[in-house]
């Protein structure tokens, strides 16, 4: 039996003849490993044929290889799937509020900037500082720290004398007193989703804020 008429009893192109179009050095597909197999016969020695575990050995081998090229394109199937999915979710936050832990917020000028304290303890008093792009004291608010562990506030836009200040990113920092002692609270800001940005190496989302942060979706605490 000649080498060609091998190859086609078995399905498969020549070799010689896909030389041009071949894969790279370092690849191997199921064609080659089976080219590897035919040449293998075709040229062993007639009076020590190959051992028949042997055979059978390389050709668990063959279908290991085709079932790992056939899972690899099953993982990328499901992989471009949830991306997808991933994608949809993303686009309907669009322009929501994604309230998460950072001491800054965008206000617009117009829409009253909401936020959330968590207290770590019972606390006798509460005040919430707020500045500007500068560092600038532009209004302190005393809060009630009776409202349970989470304590939610809302600043109009306003400084300590009732004037509008203009659109920009605040700053924001509470401290909390009890027992003769002073401590910082962690401050949850509300912020707009202007976009999302999705990275197919890594397949995770990236919520990019109003206050020019930018936060993964396990950040967020809460939409509004």
């Amino acid at each position: 039996m000649t080498i060609s008429s091998v190859h086609q009893l078995l399905g498969m192109s020549d070799p010689a003849q896909d030389v041009s179009k071949g894969r790279g050095k370092s690849e191997l597909g199921q064609e080659d490993f089976l080219a590897l197999m035919v040449a293998q016969l075709e040229n062993q020695d007639p009076t020590k044929p190959m051992d028949n575990n042997e055979f059978l050995s390389q050709m668990a081998q063959f279908s290991m290889v085709e079932g790992i090229e056939n899972l690899n394109g099953n993982f990328s199937s499901v992989s471009d799937s949830l991306m997808g999915t991933q994608g949809l979710q993303a686009a309907t936050l669009l322009d929501r509020q994604a309230i998460i832990e950072t001491d800054s917020a965008s206000f617009d000028g117009v829409a009253p900037v909401e936020g959330v304290i968590d207290q770590t303890e019972p606390m006798a008093q509460l005040e919430l500082q707020i500045r500007d792009g500068q560092g600038a004291l532009v209004r302190a608010m005393s809060l009630d720290p009776s409202a349970g562990k989470q304590v939610s506030f809302e600043w109009d836009g306003r400084d300590q004398s009732g004037r509008s200040m203009d659109a920009g990113n605040y700053y924001f920092a509470v401290a909390g007193s009890a027992n003769g002692r002073v401590q910082s609270m962690p401050v949850a800001m509300a912020n707009r989703i202007e976009s999302v940005s999705l990275d197919p190496a890594t397949q995770r989302v990236t919520l990019n804020l109003a206050n020019g942060r930018t936060a993964s979706l396990d950040d967020v605490r809460e939409y509004r």
